[in-house]
């Protein structure tokens, strides 16, 4: 069957190369062992992007304040970042600052390089389809779709997804995101207001042992 996969898989995926644990692993062995298409939306593609420029923009902030202990983060002057950001970047620092900084910024770079070449190696060898820009988006979809759902960034691909599930055979929408509960989505998928609209089988990753 194809799948659609969200962001948090794909990132999971990639980082399986370096970080063997478990739910990573589901992740990576999810997409290597797939026989049907892999698909993403544009979304997904800009997420995916954003995701590591948020990685750099907190790995910067540690190396800052390793630099200068007085250097404070805004995180509304940041391109990504947000209030949840903000403070997991804070609580990294608080656990990398006796690491050495010279060696520390090797590793950020490395890191940061590698995501970067292994999604463009993904997305050529591994996606089949990408669709669904932003401005194809099913407005009245995506405001019922944010009534389940307070993150509007999540409302957006799932949105995506469910557009992209429409005049083909069922795919499944595989998810490693909290967001994303079997118990949310199953109220979404009998929401009367969007009974004309044919939903992807939900599969993810956390709610599974």
């Amino acid at each position: 069957m194809d799948s659609f996969l969200d962001s948090t898989i794909i990132i999971k995926y990639l980082e399986y190369d370096y970080i063997k644990e478990h739910l990573r692993k589901k992740c990576f062995d999810y997409i290597k062992s797939s026989n049907g298409k892999i698909l993403i939306s544009f979304i997904i593609k800009e997420e995916l992007r954003r995701a590591i420029l948020k990685r750099k923009e907190i790995y910067d902030y540690v190396l800052k304040k390793m630099n200068d202990s007085s250097y404070e983060l805004d995180y509304v002057k940041t391109i990504s970042l947000n209030k949840e950001d903000s403070i997991f970047a804070k609580n990294l620092y608080l656990k990398l600052k006796e690491k050495d900084a010279i060696k520390l910024k090797k590793d950020f770079d490395s890191e940061i390089g590698f995501l970067n070449v292994s999604l463009s190696i993904f997305l050529k060898n591994k996606v089949n389809e990408i669709a669904i820009e932003k401005a194809d988006l099913d407005s009245f979809l995506l405001n019922v779709v944010h009534e389940f759902i307070n993150d509007f960034a999540d409302c957006r691909v799932l949105s995506s997804a469910i557009q992209m599930q429409k005049n083909r055979e069922g795919f499944i929408f595989v998810t490693a995101d909290k967001h994303f509960s079997p118990n949310d989505y199953k109220f979404i998928t009998e929401e009367q207001r969007l009974k004309d609209y044919k939903f992807p089988n939900l599969r993810n990753f956390l709610y599974e042992d």
